[in-house]
Formats: structure tokens, C-alpha cells, sequence
């Protein structure tokens, strides 16, 4: 066994939750939080008040406006979580007083990985779905190995494949961190759906459709959150680790201060010259000795 696969440096959980709110919530509420919701807001919304098909008059235009609504939030969740892993790594292992990458950059960054992160999603989920219908196990493996393969596709690798390499790549020997990922994320969203649903109990002449739009609108301003604990926990497995065997170079954070290059354009200035005068050979009129 390789010493790369026989010492793992620690990845954690904690700490990759501690610096997602601390840049959602302490120091970019505003785009990490405020704009995305608004903008899903209005298709989630627009799903909440639509009718269902049967109970109206015009099933097929309602049908139309239901498809046109998750589309659309569709869209905006892929968009958003793209412009997030970049605004994520803009910050990763930078000064607290360093801010985020404009947020121009980080959309239109994210919006350029936007097709390769819905055929990532879309074939990671088939392929988790394939494997979970001979034994749930292999496809508990599956969806571990192929856990990091978006953040991956966005952040650093051209295509589909070559994700699934670098997340296959990255996973072995953190299955129980990976838990606590999943276990953490989940227990947030739980807490939110049992808090609306605590109080559909408490105001239960409230219809169910807008307790339903409530907890969605919960679920989407947190999402963020969880999106960029994940993001920094992959960062730190990239970091961690030795060079990909793939060869593609680690970037690193996009606005990391550094030092600037030398110009080396512009010779050092030479030594100047010694007058003979000062040479001993000179002043003796014999040559050195040899040291």
C-alpha cells in the first residue's frame, strides 16, 4: 500500500459547516442567501398557487405553467449551486478580511459549467439508481464514490468522466466523514420541515398548500448553507491530497492575494568594478596564491 493511501490527513465535518455559515451568514448573507432565494422564489411560488390538473377547467395550460415552473426552479438550483462552489473557493484558505470573488465572475463562471453539471447530476443519479435496484449496498457505495463528482465538473475537471475519476479518486478511507456530511445536512432540513410542521399544528386554518410553499421556501434559503459545507469539505480533500494522477494542475482560490512575479525581462544590475588600484595581484605585482 502507498503511503498516500495509508495516512489520511483529517477532513471536518464541523469545520467545513463552520466556514459555510461563517461566509452565508457573517460575511455575503446577500448573495449567498438573500438573492438566491429570490431567485427561486417565484417558481416555487408559482407551484404553490397553480391548481392541480384535474380540478381545473384548463388542465392542459395548467399542466404547461406546472412543467414551465420546475424547469425553471430547476434551472435557477443548478445555476445557483454552480455561481456558489465558485464563490466558495474564491475564500477557501484566505484571510478572514479577504472577500469573495465579484459576483458577476462567479455567475458567469457558473453559468459556462451549467450543461456539464445537469449530465453530471443526471448520469450520477441514473447509475445510483441502477445500482440500488440489485442490492442497496452497491448503491450506497456508488452514491459515496461518485459523492464530490458535481463539485468536481464545476470546479475543476472538463467533462462528466473525468469527475467521476477524480471523485472516485478522492473518497477511499473518508466513508465516516462522508456520513457525518450526509447526517448533518440532513438533521438541517429536518429541523426546518419540523419546525413548519409544528406550526401547521399551532395555525391549522392555514391550507396545506401554503405550509407546503413554507417549508420549500425554508428548504432553498438553507440550501446554500449546505452547499458550501460541501464545497469546502471537497476543497480540503483536493488540498490534502497528493497530485491527481491525471495531471490537471489544483487551482488555487480565484482572488488569493500573492506576491507579484519578478520581472525577468530587466537583467539584475551587475557588481561593480573594483579599481585595479585595489586588487592584490596589482598592488604586489605577483599573482595570487592558490587557496
Amino acid at each position: 500500500m502507498s503511503p498516500h493511501r495509508s495516512v489520511r490527513l483529517p477532513i471536518s465535518t464541523r469545520h467545513a459547516f463552520a466556514l459555510a455559515f461563517d461566509l452565508a451568514v457573517r460575511r455575503d448573507i446577500v448573495h449567498s442567501l438573500l438573492v438566491p432565494l429570490l431567485l427561486r422564489a417565484p417558481w416555487i411560488i408559482a407551484l404553490a398557487v397553480l391548481p392541480a390538473p384535474a380540478e381545473s377547467d384548463r388542465p392542459g395550460t395548467v399542466t404547461l405553467l406546472t412543467a414551465t415552473a420546475l424547469i425553471g426552479d430547476f434551472l435557477m438550483l443548478v445555476l445557483v449551486g454552480a455561481m456558489l462552489r465558485f464563490r466558495a473557493r474564491s475564500v477557501f484558505n484566505t484571510r478572514v478580511e479577504v472577500h469573495p470573488a465579484p459576483i458577476g465572475d462567479c455567475y458567469a463562471q457558473g453559468l459556462g459549467r451549467v450543461p456539464w453539471l445537469v449530465v453530471t447530476e443526471i448520469v450520477r443519479n441514473l447509475a445510483i439508481l441502477f445500482a440500488t435496484c440489485f442490492f442497496v449496498f452497491p448503491g450506497i457505495v456508488l452514491g459515496f464514490r461518485l459523492s464530490f463528482a458535481t463539485e468536481a465538473v464545476v470546479l475543476h475537471d472538463p467533462n462528466t468522466s473525468a469527475a467521476f475519476r477524480r471523485s472516485y479518486h478522492l473518497t477511499p478511507g473518508r466513508f465516516e466523514r462522508w456520513l457525518e456530511m450526509i447526517a448533518v445536512s440532513v438533521a438541517l432540513i429536518l429541523g426546518l420541515l419540523f419546525a413548519v410542521g409544528t406550526a401547521s399544528l399551532v395555525f391549522h386554518d392555514v391550507s396545506v398548500a401554503v405550509w407546503v410553499a413554507t417549508a420549500r421556501l425554508l428548504v432553498t434559503a438553507a440550501t446554500p448553507v449546505i452547499q458550501y459545507a460541501w464545497t469546502f469539505f471537497y476543497l480540503r480533500l483536493v488540498e490534502v491530497d497528493l497530485p491527481y494522477p491525471g495531471g490537471v494542475p489544483e487551482p488555487g482560490p480565484l482572488y488569493a492575494s500573492a506576491a507579484p512575479e519578478p520581472d525577468v525581462s530587466v537583467p539584475p544590475p551587475a557588481a561593480p568594478a573594483l579599481p585595479a588600484a585595489a586588487l592584490p595581484e596589482a598592488a604586489s605585482g605577483s599573482p595570487l596564491p592558490n587557496a
